[in-house]
């Protein structure tokens, strides 16, 4: 197979206007499992599948699970599923995955201990990531239903260590550096808003930190900040052109000129990846914040450069509905910063500016079109009570299953 250009060398699209967006999302999520002579710890569960293991070693139990999660995965004929064990690469790398297949793998990051103490009990636990292929924006919603149909019919446990994220590009094709720059600006005037939409564990994750806190860009003075801003020559876009400056705090100014000031895609992303604040110790090894660009940089031995904005703000979930509305949402955003000229960009981040801290995440569903429905039961539901699957004791451990589909 042919490398992607974009994979092998930091190529920046000319005019990225062409096409429509193309998206991917990662499913975190733990199943559980007895050995196989034990009896079921909820035998009133009749819907779901349960997982039986003959090994004692924890490392084996989580290879069968996972085994006999690819089996039952793979009744849907439709789409294809192999293990990551099993991915194939862009030549001549070893670390860029063909996305072509949804993947079933670990996490290390998945865990029981951040349950609630849950971690101890009659089950063994097996961490779990589901990637998905690259998908088309008229194709996702039904291949996200169908999966989380499936995913339903097995017992899932989401904790605050699991995540869904979403990643949106362009397919084989590389975005423009103003539309990562557009990105980055109008992420980083709402990204309080945008993260208020999520489960209250997202709002200040060491996983998917605030840009605005915790980046390098945000890390900055405005003294240093405008230290290092260079003079743009008349043959660059000017920040002008896009942002209404006069509305802008004088540190804003200077965060928005830097992005402005940069002069490659990977300039942006060096910006937007952990600082080293104090507090920063566990992000930093991660280096990406509540939306990832990381891979926007070469791809090296981190597997980058597939050109995706990774959107990590979204707890862990099985709920298509919700889902789905959140990849619209993250296609939306994406889109309209890809597409929209100079006076329509403008103006909305000059309305922006001027609502502030009183920006909510709804109104800016409302803006890009996007169902709000789901986002506000779910703010309702998590007032109410920030559990996952397990009430306030800590009985019910799984999400609910789907009887229609056994």
């Amino acid at each position: 197979m042919a490398a992607i250009p974009k994979i092998d060398d930091m190529i920046e699209a000319r005019d990225d206007s062409a096409g429509t967006l193309t998206c991917g999302v990662e499913l975190e999520f733990l199943v559980p499992s007895i050995n196989y002579l034990a009896k079921d710890p909820d035998p009133n569960i009749k819907n779901q599948r349960l997982y039986k293991s003959r090994s004692r070693d924890p490392e084996d139990i989580k290879t069968e699970v996972r085994e006999q999660l690819l089996k039952t995965l793979r009744q849907l004929k439709v789409i294809p599923f192999r293990a990551m064990d099993d991915d194939d690469f862009y030549p001549p790398h070893d670390n860029v995955v063909v996305y072509d297949s949804w993947r079933l793998g670990r996490d290390s990051t998945v865990s029981m201990h951040a349950g609630r103490g849950l971690s101890r009990g009659p089950y063994d636990w097996t961490n779990c990531e589901l990637t998905s292929s690259v998908m088309d924006s008229n194709e996702y919603a039904a291949k996200i239903g169908d999966v989380c149909r499936v995913l339903k019919s097995v017992r899932v446990h989401l904790n605050e260590s699991t995540a869904v994220h979403v990643h949106v590009g362009r397919g084989d094709e590389p975005f423009s550096l103003l539309t990562v720059k557009k990105f980055a600006a109008l992420y980083w005037l709402t990204e309080k808003a945008i993260l208020e939409l999520h489960h209250p564990s997202r709002h200040d994750n060491k996983y998917s930190f605030r840009l605005t806190k915790y980046s390098t860009l945000g890390s900055g003075s405005s003294a240093t900040l405008s230290d290092g801003v260079r003079k743009l020559d008349n043959g660059d876009r000017m920040m002008g052109d896009y942002i209404p400056e006069a509305s802008l705090t004088t540190l804003r100014r200077a965060q928005l000129r830097r992005i402005w000031d940069c002069s490659s895609i990977e300039e942006v992303a060096k910006l937007m990846q952990g600082g080293c604040r104090k507090g920063l110790k566990y992000q930093a090894a991660h280096k990406r914040g509540s939306v990832g660009f990381q891979r926007f940089l070469p791809a090296g031995k981190t597997g980058g450069n597939i050109q995706t904005f990774e959107w990590r703000q979204m707890a862990g979930s099985v709920d298509a509905n919700h889902i789905n509305q959140w990849v619209k949402f993250c296609i939306a955003f994406t889109d309209f910063c890809r597409l929209s000229n100079g006076p329509a960009f403008k103006q909305l981040v000059g309305e922006i500016i001027e609502k502030g801290e009183e920006l909510t995440g709804i109104e800016l569903l409302e803006i890009l079109d996007v169902d709000t429905q789901i986002f506000k039961h779910m703010l309702e539901v998590w007032a109410q009570n920030p559990g996952f699957c397990e009430d306030s004791e800590g009985k019910e451990l799984f999400v609910l299953g789907d009887e229609s589909y056994i």
